[in-house]
Parts: structure tokens; C-alpha cells; sequence
């Protein structure tokens, strides 16, 4: 009786550590990294090419700057000054213009009216 009770509490703490640590992988491999890579001008999600822009173009300088800028608010005043040369724009069209999936706005962006925060890291529902 005693050995299969020594047995069955190995089995359990064998199975409990199996859990643990497929869940650790799990969570592991939901998280996503969004970067900007200047030289060819792309945004990539995990190495996968999400959108190109032109140098020079507003969407090139907009791109360039939020992600110089990331984890933290940017104002509309600060894009307004320093990307659109003092044009009065609107956060949701000026991100809508840039082409990024819906998907990617949502998961790596907080916007609001004012400002806009640009998370380099997030995980995928």
C-alpha cells in the first residue's frame, strides 16, 4: 500500500511539472515583436513583413519617429511639431493611412484622442 502511494504522488508531481511548463512555453510563443527596420523602411512583426513605406514620404517619417519613441505617450502636439511640420492631423487617420493591419493597430497601439503609445512587444490573442 505504501509504495502505491509513493508511486502515485511521483506520477503527480511528474504530471504537475509537465504543466507548469508546457504552460510557460505556451505563453512563450504567444508573444509577438513589432520593430522597424530602417534600412529597407519596413515594419516587421516576428521577422514578417507588414508594410513598407518610401523615404522620405509623411508615413516614412511618422513610422520613424513613433517607433524612436516607443513605450511611451506621444501627443498630438509632439507629432503635429516634430513629423507633420506644424498640419493639424488626426491620430486615428494618421495611423489609418499608414496601411498597418487592423490587427497589429490593436494589439500594439494605445490610442486615444491626445496621444498615442507604441508597445514594442505584446501578446496575440
Amino acid at each position: 500500500m505504501d509504495l502505491f502511494i509513493i508511486v502515485m504522488l511521483i506520477f503527480f508531481c511528474i504530471v504537475t511539472v509537465v504543466s507548469y511548463i508546457y504552460l510557460l512555453m505556451s505563453f512563450d510563443n504567444k508573444e509577438k515583436h513589432l520593430y522597424f527596420d530602417d534600412k529597407t523602411k519596413t515594419v516587421l512583426c516576428d521577422g514578417k513583413k507588414i508594410i513598407s513605406v518610401r523615404d522620405g514620404s509623411g508615413n516614412y517619417r511618422f513610422i520613424k519617429y513613433i517607433f524612436e519613441h516607443s513605450n511611451r505617450p506621444i501627443s498630438v502636439t509632439e507629432l503635429e511639431t516634430y513629423v507633420f511640420f506644424g498640419q493639424n492631423i488626426n491620430i486615428v487617420k494618421v495611423l489609418s493611412n499608414t496601411h498597418l493591419p487592423k490587427e497589429i493597430i490593436n494589439t500594439f497601439f494605445c490610442v486615444s484622442k491626445n496621444s498615442l503609445t507604441l508597445k514594442n512587444k505584446a501578446f496575440l490573442k
